[in-house]
């Protein structure tokens, strides 16, 4: 008797020890924690464990079509040989309504996303350790990535010794009864007429007898317009279902999917899950479902209804206005200056120069675009100029402005190049570094949205993948074309100066545009990191600076031990400025935005915008970013003037601002849903909540936004 007791004592303590190894990750929204149904598992056998999530009063995640806005809870698990996770079984979720007419699907209090686990029959340990790399969004009236490390350790014992988790016994068992039921089989099929989608359900039960309320969540994203009224009617176990269908959808889906949520008599809810089958879609529905997803935006700005050719002339034209940005001029400059100082080269050598800074400049498009499809098809809520909301990356063009300036002031020489830019990019053509300063010059252009460019952009991301890349070689096309002209045309070369000591000047005088730019740069990086971040990066260009002076000094030095030390303190500087590029002071801070009481403007939220819109109030909403050249220009000669900020008092215009200059998804989704790719973005809206917003252009004058608040 006393060697069962202590034995029961033994393995209470093994259980303890082993339950305390899963804690909870405590957020600043939402707590989260690994737990188990059972006390251990045994080789053979499955078990089921679940990610809970306690979200905060208020905040909620997502399922697995987010709805309008978000992104599914995600699960990358580390497990040990011999076990193997499924998928995620997904409870029910809410129905959220959010301000300017949005609608998530997610969870709110508690939740246990449960999943199965299998373990093989030779599995051999005394315990089993598993761990998850969790990433969720968490939203209120923000959204704010959330993520958690959990992990969990549970004994590995017979059969018989294994119980089910006290602790969590509840928690399994609601969320349980809350995951969509396979009890009925159901007979689905949908057809599209008169702008919706119509779904008729036929189940093999009286699944409807009592139902007291239906209601459809839809499995696919972008396929029905959540907000739209749904049309529900239903007889014992038959239910026709009408609702309209998402602007953008422009071709029938191969199967509809979702949840058929009946609420009974009892108020008990039932969820079933659906998949409804196309029937009797013929060409003149699919024509007019392409119609009504033309008339998406009913703006004098909207590109839906633009032919392809339209939209290619406009990227090149924006392309071609990108070579005025003040940050991609110099780098142009510099590219004519070479061919000028090499003007004795062949007609041959000319063009495949031009051809090699015209490959570089589409290649540095091609893979900004591809980077960026690849993330929103993923869920990702970002847009054009995406990188420049990373310090580090702001840090890494900080670094070579700064050095590409010291260069052309004549501290340092690099190469025997002008564009050698500290590198070994050139073969001995100096083919290779045309087609880099091509890259180089893509990359400085892409925070601007020059006029016509955000247009096609806009249409861009609404196309598949195959066009939207075709756009993007028509603006790197665009972007390149001015110096392949000068280097294919002998007419427009022979325009240009001959080689002289004017060109040395030339280029000291081409550093102060990119010194400029590094100073704006660095005010681009105080907004997202704080002056701790901005003063960190200069004190790194001043041992930059260092480096490139021992650098151009190297071959003066004849003692072999300076020579040495020369050498370790130019690596030191070098491996100095990579560690800072990793610091913490240059991560992402959540910067207040300061507004003084006489400012004209509100911070933009989508809560805000809702309770104008219903108090009948008019409002202007600005979307910048510190980053976007053309943001800035267009707030000093217009949204700064006098005269805009006495027309919003005279015409009752509440004016709200967004700032994108680091990731908000917020704002990315509002620039998603006007089929704009990235900032600036002006919206006009009158104070009739009933009627859209006006898009006003990207290049803003005040007698154009004049005009547009009295068109209000």
């Amino acid at each position: 008797m006393k060697s069962v007791f202590l034995q029961i004592v033994a393995s209470t303590l093994i259980l303890l020890s082993f339950s305390a190894q899963a804690q909870v990750v405590i957020g600043e929204h939402v707590d989260a924690e690994l737990v188990a149904e059972m006390t251990g598992v045994a080789p053979g056998q499955d078990t089921w464990v679940a990610l809970r999530l306690d979200h905060m009063e208020n905040w909620h995640t997502y399922w697995k079509n987010p709805g309008d806005a978000g992104l599914a809870t995600q699960i990358n698990w580390t497990l040990p040989d011999g076990v193997t996770a499924g998928e995620i079984v997904w409870p029910t979720p809410k129905r959220i309504e959010l301000p300017a007419d949005l609608v998530d699907f997610g969870y709110e209090d508690e939740i246990f996303l449960q999943v199965p686990l299998n373990i093989s029959a030779s599995f051999q340990a005394e315990s089993l350790d598993i761990s998850a790399n969790a990433q969720w969004l968490e939203c209120e009236d923000i959204c704010i990535p959330g993520g958690a490390v959990v992990s969990l350790s549970l004994p590995v014992l017979d059969e018989s010794q294994i119980t089910q988790n006290v602790q969590w016994i509840e928690g399994f068992e609601i969320t349980r009864t809350s995951i969509p039921t396979s009890d009925v089989s159901f007979n689905t099929t949908f057809s599209i007429a008169n702008g919706s989608l119509h779904i008729l359900v036929q189940a093999t039960e009286a699944v409807f007898e009592n139902a007291n309320a239906i209601s459809f969540i839809p499995g696919e994203h972008r396929v029905f317009d959540y907000v739209s009224p749904q049309e529900i009617t239903y007889q014992l176990s038959s239910l026709q279902l009408s609702q309209g269908h998402h602007p953008r959808l422009n071709e029938a889906p191969e199967e509809i999917t979702g949840l058929l949520l009946v609420t009974d008599n009892n108020n008990q809810l039932i969820s079933y899950e659906i998949a409804a089958a196309p029937d009797g879609i013929n060409a003149s529905d699919l024509g007019l479902l392409a119609a009504n997803s033309e008339s998406l935006t009913s703006t004098s700005s909207s590109v839906s209804d633009m032919n392809l050719i339209l939209v290619f002339v406009f990227a090149m034209l924006g392309g071609m206005i990108l070579n005025l940005m003040p940050c991609v001029f110099p780098v142009l400059s510099l590219k004519v200056l070479s061919l000028v100082s090499n003007s004795n080269s062949s007609q041959q050598e000319k063009r495949l120069h031009g051809l090699a800074y015209t490959a570089g400049v589409i290649a540095a498009f091609l893979i900004l675009a591809s980077v960026l499809l690849a993330l929103q098809a993923g869920g990702a809520l970002i847009g054009w100029g995406f990188h420049l909301q990373s310090p580090w990356f702001i840090s890494l063009l900080i670094f070579l402005f700064f050095i590409m300036g010291l260069s052309m002031s004549g501290v340092v020489e690099f190469g025997t190049s002008i564009m050698g830019v500290g590198t070994e990019l050139q073969d001995k053509e100096g083919y290779s570094g045309s087609f880099f300063t091509g890259i180089l010059a893509s990359v400085v252009a892409s925070p601007c949205t020059a006029p016509f460019m955000g247009a096609a952009l806009g249409f861009a991301f609404t196309q598949p993948a195959i066009i939207a890349l075709a756009v993007f070689i028509a603006l790197g096309l665009g972007m390149a074309l001015p110096f392949l002209l000068i280097s294919f045309v002998p007419t427009l070369s022979n325009l240009l100066p001959h080689p002289g000591k004017w060109m040395l000047t030339f280029k000291q005088v081409l550093a102060f545009p990119l010194y400029a730019t590094v100073v704006w740069l660095l005010w681009v990086l105080g907004n997202q990191t704080g002056t701790d971040g901005m003063a960190l990066i200069v004190a790194t260009c001043v041992l930059l600076a260092l480096a490139a002076w021992l650098y151009q000094r190297r071959r003066e030095i004849q003692s072999s031990f300076w020579r040495y030390a020369n050498a370790l303190i130019i690596l030191l500087c070098i491996v100095t400025t990579v560690g800072v590029v990793r610091s913490p002071l240059l991560e992402t801070q959540a910067i207040a935005q300061v507004i003084s009481e006489d400012a004209s403007y509100e911070a933009y939220s989508d809560a805000r915008l809702a309770q104008l819109r219903n108090d009948g109030q008019a409002v202007f909403v600005n979307m910048t970013a510190s980053w976007c050249i053309t943001c800035l220009v267009n707030e000093k000669i217009a949204l700064d003037s006098e005269e805009f900020i006495t027309a919003l008092a005279d015409n009752n215009i509440t004016y709200l601002k967004g700032d994108w200059t680091n990731n908000d998804p917020e704002i990315t989704e509002v620039l998603r849903r006007y089929e704009t790719s990235g900032v600036p973005l002006y919206l006009m809206f009158p104070a009739n909540p009933s009627q859209p917003a006006e898009v006003l252009p990207q290049i803003l004058t005040t007698n154009i936004i004049l005009d547009a608040m009295q068109r209000i």
